[in-house]
């Protein structure tokens, strides 16, 4: 499993994010875990809609466009919703709930994901 590193204005502010850009992993995505660890994260690519059915604890979300640009941000979904779709969106970025707001994720925003060596 590749591991990402999410960048925000130089400066990095999420060490490891799994990569899930095969049809596998995005269609497990976060489903039946217990939980992850408070500073992981999970990036969909291509995605632009998500669902939590069988996950077991809330996320939030952020949704991306192809530069990078934070387009929507849904905190606090519970398990086994169906989230809209984002126009424009490319990439959906998902963390435990309360995450996007202490990493300072904001609308706007534009995030650089860089492999983990």
């Amino acid at each position: 499993m590749k591991i990402i590193k999410i960048f925000k204005n130089n400066i990095e502010i999420c060490s490891y994010v799994e990569d899930a850009s095969n049809f596998f992993r995005r269609f497990m995505g976060l489903m039946y875990r217990k939980s992850i660890p408070r500073d992981h994260g999970l990036l969909l690519t291509p995605c632009n809609e998500i669902h939590t059915f069988g996950m077991r604890f809330d996320i939030d979300t952020v949704a991306l466009s192809k530069e990078g640009e934070v387009l929507f941000i849904d905190r606090a979904v519970k398990p086994n919703k169906v989230r809209k779709r984002v126009d424009g969106a490319y990439r959906i970025l998902e963390l435990n709930s309360g995450v996007a707001d202490e990493l300072g994720i904001t609308t706007g925003d534009i995030l650089e994901f860089i492999p983990a060596e």
